[in-house]
């Protein structure tokens, strides 16, 4: 019986225009810049055939367009039913701080009607959402992570679409689309715990407004599904939230693959008048000092763009002015936790790094009070893809951990 406990879906990270200043100071506009070739996107027959994948795992398709589009997280309920979040308004942002405009985004229930292991009915839970990020399973129904807002739905005469829909929660940030609240995750404590990343915000119960607001300022969140009571905790960065057996929490930045919340909010708020400058430790080497190693090859805009950050002596790190080859886009970590893998991969840190198009792997060990990790794979990744289409995200999913793919949604499975 093979070994099966992970998914991977992705998003695409559209081109953006490249506006820069020639060396003689004139200011360049779109028109002068050179036209960018566009990547096509690997149909999804022929996706399974782009990657490479360690020890004996195998990617196997389960859902493609039209039954997905645009996935950016996946949440399995106790009948095996998928809830996907299509953030279908990326890359276009809103003006920062603004209240939203455009709706684009959705929730889509997809279920294997045939237990064939493929997703293959799908209907639109709920829609009308922006900047959806996130979603957990909750009594019947689903919180999802929109920012300034976070909602619950629940279809309550099975119809496939939520007829429940309330606004939770309210005021998380909206400065920057790369940045704003995502990855809930359920604590080991059975509270749900979110990364409000670099936007943070002043937030509020939407339907209390005697309920004091809560500064999540270079902080994540915590929410008692019961009571419906929010409070700010450790974190701050930009991206991910995962645990291990033990509770220990685990959050990455955009170079910084793997980091320990080593003190939490509730400690600290014993003594107000301590100073702690950080509460977060880097676990392993970030940014310029660990390689990537990729089989996509880098989009011409990447190699452009560094080029002209290089000519003109951007104060920017090593790994942003070479276009490829080291750490720049951590989007997710997940600490494997799950039964279905053989025992060296269990409490193994798995992180995707979009930019790179692959999914990356540590082994973590105890360090004193926190842990170092390193890499697993030699001068290779655990999964890495030739489709530059290819933006997987770890992040739990019952036995093991999720990506994102664009054009649709596959598993690694392993033969026994």
């Amino acid at each position: 019986m093979p070994y099966r406990a992970v998914v991977f879906l992705a998003i695409l990270a559209t081109l953006q225009p490249v506006i820069g200043t020639f060396s003689s100071g004139t200011r360049a506009t779109a028109a002068d810049l050179p036209a960018f070739p566009r990547v096509p996107p690997t149909e999804p027959a022929e996706a399974e055939k782009s990657f490479e994948v360690l020890h004996g795992f195998r990617m196997e398709l389960i859902a493609a367009e039209p039954h997905v589009a645009s996935p950016v997280d996946l949440a399995y309920d106790e009948d095996g039913r998928a809830y996907v979040v299509e953030m279908r308004d990326y890359p276009y942002p809103e003006e920062k701080n603004a209240e939203p405009t455009e709706f684009p985004g959705k929730v889509r229930m997809l279920v294997d009607t045939d237990g064939d292991g493929r997703l293959d009915r799908s209907t639109i839970f709920a829609d009308s959402l922006a900047w959806p990020t996130s979603v957990a399973c909750w009594k019947g129904g689903v919180f999802v992570a929109a920012a300034p807002d976070i909602w619950y739905f629940k279809d309550t005469d099975g119809d496939g679409r939520a007829d429940i829909r309330r606004k939770v929660f309210t005021g998380f940030g909206r400065y920057n689309v790369q940045a704003i609240m995502n990855n809930l995750r359920w604590g080991l404590d059975n509270r749900l715990y979110g990364a409000a990343a670099g936007n943070g915000g002043t937030v509020r119960h939407a339907e209390r407004p005697g309920d004091p607001p809560v500064s999540l300022a270079r902080r994540d969140f915590v929410i008692d599904p019961v009571s419906e009571r929010l409070e700010a905790t450790s974190g701050g960065e930009r991206f991910g939230n995962s645990f291990d057996d033990w509770g220990n929490r685990f959050v990455c930045n955009i170079r910084n693959p793997v980091q320990h919340v080593v003190l939490e909010q509730r400690y600290l708020a014993r003594n107000p008048l301590l100073v702690v400058p950080r509460t977060i430790h880097d676990c392993a080497e970030s940014g310029d000092q660990l390689r990537v190693f990729r089989l996509s090859p880098p989009e011409p805009w990447r190699l452009f763009r560094a080029q002209r950050w290089a000519v003109e002596g951007a104060a920017l790190p090593r790994s942003e002015l070479i276009g490829a080859g080291y750490w720049t886009s951590s989007s997710g970590v997940t600490i494997y936790r799950g039964g279905a893998y053989p025992p060296e991969f269990l409490g193994n840190a798995f992180i995707g790094e979009v930019a790179g198009n692959l999914v990356h792997r540590q082994v973590l060990t105890r360090d004193g009070v926190t842990f170092r990790s390193e890499r697993a794979d030699a001068d290779t990744e655990f999964v890495r893809s030739r489709d530059n289409w290819f933006r997987p995200r770890a992040a739990w999913s019952g036995g093991g951990f999720i990506g994102l793919r664009r054009r649709g949604s596959l598993r690694p499975s392993r033969p026994s």
